[in-house]
């Protein structure tokens, strides 16, 4: 099986996939047009033998199926029809989560991702098989999107810290995720943990009512 074949089956199965949810959904009409798209992909590879332009037309094809897919979609699992012309597998980016519930979450996707990917399953002559591992990496790469959302409101590891100023009095704060530290001047009141999904009004609450040595932790 060569590299077209493998990338138009993908794309094939991926399109016969996605038209089976656009049944009754409310965003049917896009997904359908994606489906058709990926469809055209897979005709492209198989109908044109030896062209030399095969590869870019498909990619082009499937990059239009990318951009009209509609929201809410993990577009990136297009990228895995095409993965045998460009030689990569799209992957999934480090989210590089503060809370450890969700540096849990990412790595337990990633070892869903990594099973699928590096087991062979998309290169199976079995077409169940590979539509089997479409359907899973449409639902990690969901769920990854799902969990950057998260990460997205509750903080990366690599944050840099926000400084709260009140307009009155000398006291600060700088928040980073999971901990607060609460400053009178130059001198630090407070260091404590706080909750990742904290608000900013339940911040400037602490910095103006926390008590000096009440949670301090380092000084």
């Amino acid at each position: 099986m060569n590299q077209y074949v493998k990338a138009a089956t993908r794309a094939r199965l991926l399109a016969g996939v996605i038209r089976g949810r656009a049944q009754g959904h409310p965003q049917g009409r896009e997904l359908r047009l994606t489906a058709h798209q990926l469809g055209q992909a897979a005709a492209v590879l198989l109908g044109l033998g030896g062209s030399h332009d095969i590869a870019e037309r498909a990619q082009t094809i499937l990059w239009r199926a990318r951009t009209t897919a509609p929201e809410g979609f993990p577009t990136d699992v297009i990228g895995y029809a095409s993965a045998p012309l460009t030689g990569y597998n799209p992957g999934m980016a480090d989210l590089m989560p503060a809370d450890p519930a969700h540096a849990r979450r990412e790595r337990a996707l990633r070892a869903r991702l990594l099973a699928v990917t590096e087991a062979g399953h998309l290169d199976s002559r079995d077409e169940d098989v590979v539509r089997a591992a479409l359907i899973a990496l449409i639902d990690v790469h969901a769920e990854h999107a799902e969990l950057a959302a998260a990460v997205e409101l509750h903080g990366r590891i690599d944050a840099h810290p926000t400084v709260y100023r009140p307009l009155r009095g000398a006291r600060t704060g700088q928040h980073l995720p999971g901990r607060l530290a609460v400053f009178d001047g130059d001198q630090l009141v407070a260091e404590l943990p706080v909750p990742f999904d904290i608000t900013p009004g339940e911040i400037w609450r602490l910095i103006a009512t926390v008590q000096a040595d009440a949670f301090l932790i380092a000084a």
